[in-house]
């Protein structure tokens, strides 16, 4: 990975400070930021193999995308079905009849759409996760996978499955791939399989992804199966905590807040899923004041259709404004921080990742000032930066990502795989899933 320095950009750090510093150049030693200074200083000292001219260039830490699904063989395809009839129809039959090469293709396509757009982890949430770790080493991405496991669906993953993986990939790609252990909810899989994955999760040392509260529906059955909502159940069987990132929580009661609040258990908010699929607006300024820590996520291409993390950023905002007819609700800097270092910390990597500060990981997103939408910019009293950041939703404008020290995105293309044949991959795939998936029907 060598040595490098990035010089003459604007660099929004997302520090404890939040520094936003103009006058300072970057010195990455292989996966590492080793040291922010002053350009020339830092040139006295060291020798960079390359230099990266950042002139009219925002300098951000990459993106955390909390809630990922590496799906998107069915973009476009069931639009206002709403969640339980898509699931049942489209997406639980095309995961029950899915290939090892079904999945690398749609994987390859996911990581590679979102290392473009900016996003340089995804907490994926998906099938096969020995092909999403070979895809998510291939593109460079930083990558923690977990299966989406349901002993109550015929065709799903099981924590048997989501172990094997755990043994084989954990820690793969110089750290950069992580396994964890998923559940998709607590009404498609028994209290005895959440119960296990939860001794899963303590044996190996990793952590639990969770589908809960999503919809209406699901609390309704929820309560009629168990007598409980979904998350007092969740928290009965001791599947909640520090280690577990819980998807979408949108239909919440006062005690399920105040759960999540005393497990510490972090929420991963959807904002444009939950209203594709008329699923309502999760209570995230609510959450956010009883100490949860929040990160954000675009679920899934068919659930949104893109994994773009910067239009996530932006409904994220609006979503609360209209919810709660306030302006104030959800600033841009609250926004940043939710992609940056509240995801990372809710992965258990904010020593690692999440800001640009001397000895994180080098994950860092070059953003190109010279695009229309970008300007006017200002600093000082008038600084707009952040507000441009979530607003403006900049995914035009990212020029260079890199992640653990090497370059993956250069002048806007994908330099690790060939993504036009990614993308014709795909296709061929694609086409070939959706008919298959009738005979599961």
């Amino acid at each position: 990975m060598g040595k490098k320095l990035i010089e003459n950009g604007i660099i929004v750090t997302m520090n404890p400070r939040k520094e936003i510093l103009t006058d300072s150049a970057i010195f990455i030693e292989d996966d590492r930021i080793a040291e922010i200074g002053e350009k020339d200083e830092i040139k006295k000292k060291q020798k960079a193999d390359v230099v990266i001219d950042a002139k009219e260039k925002l300098i951000i830490p990459g993106l955390v995308s909390l809630h990922f699904h590496s799906d998107n063989m069915s973009r476009g395809i069931g639009e206002h079905m709403g969640l339980e009839k898509w699931l049942e129809n489209i997406y639980y039959p095309m995961l029950a009849v899915m290939t090892s090469r079904d999945v690398y293709a749609s994987a390859s396509l996911a990581y590679a759409e979102a290392v473009l757009s900016g996003t340089t982890t995804v907490n994926d949430m998906y099938h096969h996760l020995i092909d999403c770790a070979d895809a998510a080493e291939k593109i460079g991405i930083r990558a923690v996978l977990s299966s989406e496991t349901a002993d109550l669906i015929k065709g799903q993953e099981s924590l048997e499955d989501n172990e094997k993986a755990f043994r084989e990939k954990n820690g793969s790609a110089n750290g950069r791939i992580r396994i964890w252990f998923g559940v998709e909810d607590v009404i498609r899989s028994s209290p005895e399989f959440v119960r296990k994955a939860r001794e899963y999760a303590d044996k190996y040392r990793t952590g639990i992804h969770i589908h809960l509260n999503e919809s209406r529906r699901e609390i309704n059955i929820c309560l009629e199966k168990h007598g409980k909502r979904p998350t007092e159940l969740a928290n009965c069987l001791g599947v909640l905590g520090g280690d577990v990132v819980a998807a979408h929580c949108v239909w919440l009661s006062d005690n399920e807040k105040k759960i999540f609040a005393d497990t510490r258990t972090h929420v991963a908010n959807c904002p444009v899923s939950n209203m594709k699929l008329g699923n309502g607006i999760a209570p995230i300024p609510e959450l956010m004041k009883l100490g949860v820590n929040v990160g954000l996520g675009p679920d899934d291409a068919p659930c949104n259709n893109t994994v773009n993390m910067f239009e996530t950023m932006k409904l994220a905002s609006l979503a609360q404004k209209a919810r709660l007819l306030d302006a104030a609700q959800m600033p841009a800097e609250t926004i940043m921080e939710m992609a940056t270092v509240n995801g990372a910390r809710a992965l258990g990597m904010e020593n690692e990742i999440g800001s640009i500060e001397v000895g994180k990981k080098a994950d860092i997103v070059l953003l190109d000032l010279n695009v229309p939408n970008m300007r006017p910019l200002f600093m000082g009293e008038y600084s707009n930066i952040y507000q441009h950041l979530v607003y403006v939703a900049p995914a035009n404008a990212v020029d260079t990502v890199i992640v653990d020290g090497k370059i993956v995105v250069e002048s806007r293309e994908l330099k690790t795989m060939n993504l036009d044949e990614i993308i014709h991959n795909h296709q061929e795939h694609a086409q070939d899933l959706i008919e298959r998936r009738k005979g599961y029907l």
